[in-house]
């Protein structure tokens, strides 16, 4: 058995990125977003703030022109890549220069068709050897695991929820759940991945086999698009400069600590992934004060 750290507020404050005065948007970093279609607009927006309201200093979102403009309306904050094409993506734009971002995300929301599994297998190519770290969620996860892709770049952080796990780790839900540990560590050594298993204490492990708990959170936190915003927290702290591990066991707790504060205000009940990226300032809070 490998022994697990818990994340508690001490290691959380270790792990803080640092904010200079003498600074500008390029400072906190810049994140590309490949994200959402027109049947989940919302996740696309979900990524994408949440990762400003972690501190990144600017983010690009990659996704179809349908949900440009639903986005645009949500939230003037956010930026485009210039993608032509209107439904789906299936093509990596051939201006986009990965080497100027500070972070990468893909899949929330992305959609599983064969346009975006043609689009999964060109970008694993593509970031064979990007430096900038990668997080990748939701349907590239699972066009990874149909189409048995394991070489997601030097720095991925991977981060399913149990159903995506055991399609990652071809396992049914019910054997990731009996011991959410080993599998976590199996899928980071399996992908060579910072592995994030999310559920009720969420964990975090790495493929030399070290292993990160969040015991808080709260139930509030078991709705759509939770995830979404996870994968943006984690972003804006790799984009601010943690490395993947740091920023994946930092996210998980700032998420977590985010719900937390977020229940009192909206019920555990009433809370949802928009009002949470809301709350993500709360949970920075609770750290540094």
């Amino acid at each position: 058995m490998n022994y697990c750290n818990i994340i508690d507020k001490d290691l959380a404050k270790a792990l803080m990125p640092k904010r200079s005065a003498n600074s500008n948007k390029g400072t906190f970093g810049t994140i590309l977003n490949f994200s959402g279609c027109k049947e989940y607009i919302g996740a696309a927006y979900l990524s994408s703030k949440s990762p400003l309201r972690t501190g990144a200093g600017l983010v690009e979102l990659a996704t179809p022109n349908y949900v440009k403009d639903k986005v645009a309306s949500l939230c003037p904050d956010i930026i485009f890549a210039e993608t032509n094409t209107y439904s789906y993506l299936d093509t990596i734009p051939k201006h986009l220069n990965f080497s100027k971002y500070s972070s990468l995300i893909i899949g929330c929301g992305l959609g599983n068709n064969k346009y975006t599994k043609k689009f999964i297998k060109e970008f694993t190519q593509a970031v064979k050897n990007i430096k900038a770290p990668i997080i990748y969620d939701a349907d590239a996860l699972n066009i990874i695991a149909e189409e048995n892709i394991t070489q997601l770049g030097t720095n991925a952080i991977i981060t399913p929820h149990p159903g995506e796990m055991a399609r990652l780790m071809e396992k049914e839900i019910g054997e990731i759940q009996s011991d959410r540990e080993y599998y976590a560590i199996g899928a980071a050594k399996k992908y060579q991945a910072i592995a994030v298993l999310k559920g009720h204490h969420t964990i975090i492990a790495t493929p030399d086999e070290q292993l990160f708990k969040d015991t808080a959170g709260t139930n509030a936190l078991s709705k759509a698009g939770m995830g979404d915003v996870l994968t943006g927290i984690i972003a804006g702290l790799c984009a601010q400069g943690l490395n993947p591990k740091q920023a994946a066991v930092l996210g998980v707790y700032i998420h977590s600590q985010a719900g937390i504060y977020g229940e009192t205000q909206k019920t555990p009940y009433g809370l949802m992934a928009s009002d949470l990226i809301e709350f993500i300032p709360e949970g920075i809070r609770s750290i540094i004060m």
